[in-house]
């Protein structure tokens, strides 16, 4: 049996400094994957089935999924010599490290897919099939070489190995490009989620940068095999931080989530402007309300005059009996939610799936920037021809014109 003592394989200082970075490697990949999964099943059921839980999801499993890598990939760089002198083949730890690979990579492809490709199911579906066979096709290579190691030439540019070289760079150009168009342009953050989000694909981007240079030029006596993996630790140091500093995955939802936007003259409950961002369905409202509002669902939505000034009620008297008025900022409405923001003269209402907390910052931004542009609006006279709010509305919520 082998033990430690019996290895004679002797470090040079780069070879033990890299060996240490790659414990740290290995414990950080596992804590951040950890960290993102335990948002993810701290979510409600529901939610954990939008588009960016499942994002996340797959974000932390892939995290978790390098650090296990990690480990037969540092027994293959440091070790193996050593378990070879002892009697010990270990040439089936090259398709093993290309199995857990592909254990990372297809998953993540085939939800990229399966979101961008909504409308073609089939595509996703083609992709998860190759995947499930290339996965299948190196853990039978496992078993393979195990019992006969001189059966299989496992070189990258072999017939046996390079179709799999060929399908990382596939699913890595789906998987990065995808969850960067995902992340940054599908699910829409606002502004400040959006930033944290690149900055953390800029920790990857640092990471792979790291990574290019640990495997070309991986040798005990080069410097920059040392500074790559550095590099790489740095990036994914720098992922970590950004990406696990967004509050909550719901913050990639808002643009889905808004029904309905409300405008009005806060004292006297005018409409200034209304816009519907989806269709309310037929017992959308119905439920326990903290403001309780009786809606006939047979018949179409109340015009917004009547809403406007209904809302204005409302919210007078529900910040009356808490004693806090103008401070009254949610009600929660079935299973839908009342976001208030109000200035001197502007109130606006949003109502939308969940209480979000970036729905605040953009109706307080929306109030600002309606108040700076119609000074007169303690003086309107009810000519709504002198109100411009729509293209306020389109550029604060980034909707299409």
């Amino acid at each position: 049996m082998l033990f430690i003592e019996n290895l004679s394989h002797k470090f040079t200082t780069i070879q033990s400094l890299v060996l240490l970075m790659y414990g740290g490697f290995i414990l950080l990949l596992i804590l951040f994957g950890w960290d993102l999964l335990a948002k993810y099943v701290k979510a409600d059921k529901k939610t954990r089935k939008d588009p960016a839980y499942m994002i996340f999801f797959i974000i932390a499993i892939a995290m978790i999924g390098y650090g296990l890598y990690t480990l037969p990939a540092t027994i293959n760089y440091f070790f193996k010599l050593d378990f070879e002198n002892q009697g010990y083949k270990l040439v089936w730890l090259i398709p093993l490290q290309y199995f857990l690979i592909l254990l990372i990579i297809v998953p993540i492809g085939y939800v990229c897919l399966l979101i961008l490709a909504k409308n073609k199911k089939i595509i996703a579906y083609a992709a998860a099939i190759l995947g499930a066979i290339s996965i299948i096709y190196m853990f039978v290579l496992i078993f393979v070489v195990g019992n006969n190691p001189t059966a299989l030439n496992l070189s990258w540019n072999s017939g046996t190995i390079l179709p799999i070289i060929l399908l990382f760079g596939i699913y890595g150009f789906i998987d990065f490009f995808g969850l960067v168009y995902i992340l940054v342009v599908k699910l829409a953050p606002q502004k400040d989620v959006r930033n944290k989000v690149l900055l953390g694909i800029m920790g990857i981007i640092i990471a792979g940068i790291g990574g290019a240079l640990e495997i070309s030029l991986r040798g005990p006596d080069n410097w920059i095999y040392a500074i790559g993996v550095l590099v790489e630790l740095f990036g994914f140091i720098i992922m970590r931080h950004f990406f696990l500093s967004i509050p909550s995955y719901d913050e990639f939802a808002w643009k889905s989530g808004m029904v309905e936007l409300h405008v009005i003259i806060a004292e006297t409950g005018i409409s200034l402007y209304y816009k519907s961002f989806a269709e309310l369905k037929n017992g959308a409202l119905d439920g326990d309300l903290k403001a309780t509002v009786t809606i006939e669902q047979p018949k179409a939505r109340p015009n917004s005059d009547l809403v406007a000034g209904g809302l204005v009620g409302i919210k007078a008297m529900l910040s009356e009996i808490s004693g806090d008025r103008g401070k009254l900022e949610n009600i929660e409405i079935g299973s839908k939610s009342l976001v208030f923001k109000q200035g001197q003269v502007v109130l606006c209402l949003l109502l939308a799936q969940e209480n979000l907390g970036v729905y605040y910052s953009l109706l307080d931004e929306l109030v600002q920037r309606i108040e700076e542009t119609h000074p007169n609006l303690d003086k309107f006279t009810g000519n709504l021809k002198e109100i411009h709010i729509a293209p306020l509305v389109t550029e604060i919520f980034g909707l299409k014109e």
